[in-house]
């Protein structure tokens, strides 16, 4: 009995020096220092508590040491990154104390992002059904979208968001579209980038057409007087003429953008074939277009009657006179539905020979030239019918304040509005209800450092007067951070 009670004391002075060891160790891990830093941009700010009182302690990146900090060299505590590649980083700081000897350590996983200064060469190209956005940096870009317009659309546009805040694929889709010709944009803005945009001419061709990449080609006559309306490329001069099969020299033509008139009015009356033929690399099958135009006397610059040959062309809202003998002819008048509504005088500074119809209502309208002169006492005209097409519509619902973050800046963006026509001199943008001025040119974006210095949350208000949307106007709380 008395080894059995010897033998129990002695197991419990053993656990109670085991216990004291223990407590020994755990007291020891307590005394190493609790390692910790934030991310300020691409500045590392080590902030752990007791970081004043520790002598010395070590950056790491990716395994290797890139910077000591010793109290002795007048330390920062930070780590600058801003001289690093874009990409992710294991950032360690690692430090040992007489009372931590086998040391601790803290890391982070730290990305780098690439930055984009000012405005973006925004780009895209075609494979097949697909238009692919390949600009540089596209990986970054916060924001850019696809705006496409064209008469065929039903809704007159389609807006299509990308970017990194959209999680877009960057790519578009043509396969929901009709024939026809649509301009395609590219479009975005930013904090560096007021607003910027790249547009292509896109031509859908119908099934087994056989028309690949080729232009648009119209041509359509009125007596002598031919017109050939092209669209989808801007190499205009590389069209070739031809009548009755001679071929024309340029200066023989009247250009105005895409549209290019051909006067026969000089030539013998008679009746004329002229066909207009294209062919490029891209349109290796080539196109022709012909169309038969009459030279009758009176359009001979003068028959019995010895009347000019009046003649105008259109392009989009606009009416431009062109005829033989224009600069001669002192007086002619434009009648729209047989109103008069401008004379064209020679001895008038104002006389610029067009008609201007972008204020009339869509619909159409019979638009008429009429000139009386000595020899032509009874008058002559030249009338065609103009069709003014509906207004494309714009998409109003995209509109929205967003709050925006990036590594370095915080704003508020009024998402949509570069479409909408708005009058920059009614745009009022509050903080807490205080009126402030933003920076950017425009006025489409609010930067929040230009005016807050405290974090916290803060209502930001936009309001602003647009041609296609009227009054807009919204409110955002946002919680500042001070980045």
């Amino acid at each position: 009995m008395k080894n059995l009670r010897i033998f129990s004391l002695l197991m419990f002075g053993l656990m109670i020096a085991f216990s004291s060891c223990e407590q020994e160790d755990d007291n020891q891990n307590t005394e190493c220092p609790q390692l910790s830093f934030g991310q300020d941009g691409k500045k590392l700010v080590a902030d752990f508590e007791g970081i004043e009182d520790l002598d010395t302690y070590e950056w790491f990146v990716d395994g290797e040491l890139v910077e000591t900090e010793s109290q002795q060299n007048e330390r920062d505590n930070t780590l600058d990154l801003s001289s690093y590649n874009p990409g992710t980083y294991n950032v360690c700081i690692k430090a040992e104390t007489p009372d931590c000897p086998e040391g601790t350590e803290f890391c982070r996983e730290i990305t780098i992002e690439e930055e984009m200064d000012g405005c973006p060469d925004l780009k895209f190209t075609r494979d097949g059904e697909y238009l692919f956005a390949d600009f540089e940096g596209i990986d970054t870009l916060e924001f850019y979208a696809w705006k496409v317009t064209g008469e065929n659309l039903e809704n007159g546009e389609i807006i299509e968001n990308e970017g990194t805040s959209n999680q877009g694929d960057n790519k578009f889709s043509l396969e929901n579209l009709e024939e026809g010709t649509y301009t395609v944009c590219l479009i975005s803005e930013s904090p560096t980038c007021t607003s910027t945009e790249y547009c292509e001419e896109i031509t859908i061709e119908g099934d087994g057409d056989g028309q690949g990449s080729c232009p648009d080609l119209t041509l359509s006559s009125e007596g002598s007087i031919v017109v050939a309306s092209i669209s989808g490329t801007d190499d205009i001069e590389s069209f070739n003429w031809f009548v009755n099969n001679e071929p024309l020299a340029a200066e023989d033509l009247q250009i105005q953008g895409t549209t290019i008139t051909l006067d026969l009015s000089d030539y013998n009356p008679g009746s004329y074939e002229v066909c207009v033929k294209f062919e490029s690399n891209d349109c290796a099958q080539g196109i022709e277009a012909c169309v038969s135009a009459q030279v009758t006397d009176d359009n001979n610059g003068g028959g019995d009657d010895g009347c000019p040959d009046l003649s105008f062309i259109e392009e989009g809202p606009f009416m431009f006179a062109s005829f033989a003998g224009i600069d001669q002819l002192a007086v002619y008048e434009w009648f729209v539905d047989g109103v008069l509504v401008e004379t064209e005088d020679l001895q008038s500074q104002d006389r610029d020979d067009k008609l201007d119809l972008s204020s009339y209502n869509p619909g159409t309208y019979r638009v008429c030239i009429k000139a009386e002169t000595n020899d032509c006492p009874n008058g002559t005209e030249f009338c065609r019918d103009v069709v003014i097409p509906e207004p494309q519509p714009v998409d109003c619902t995209i509109f929205k304040l967003e709050y925006v973050t990036t590594n370095s800046a915080e704003f508020v963006n009024a998402k949509g509005v570069i479409l909408f026509g708005l009058d920059d001199n009614s745009v009022v943008w509050e903080i807490d209800g205080n009126q402030v001025t933003p920076t950017t040119a425009t006025g489409h974006f609010l930067i929040l450092q230009d005016h807050l210095q405290q974090p916290g949350r803060y209502e930001i208000c936009y309001k602003a007067e647009s041609s296609e949307c009227g009054s807009l106007q919204e409110c955002v709380e946002i919680d500042f951070q001070g980045l």
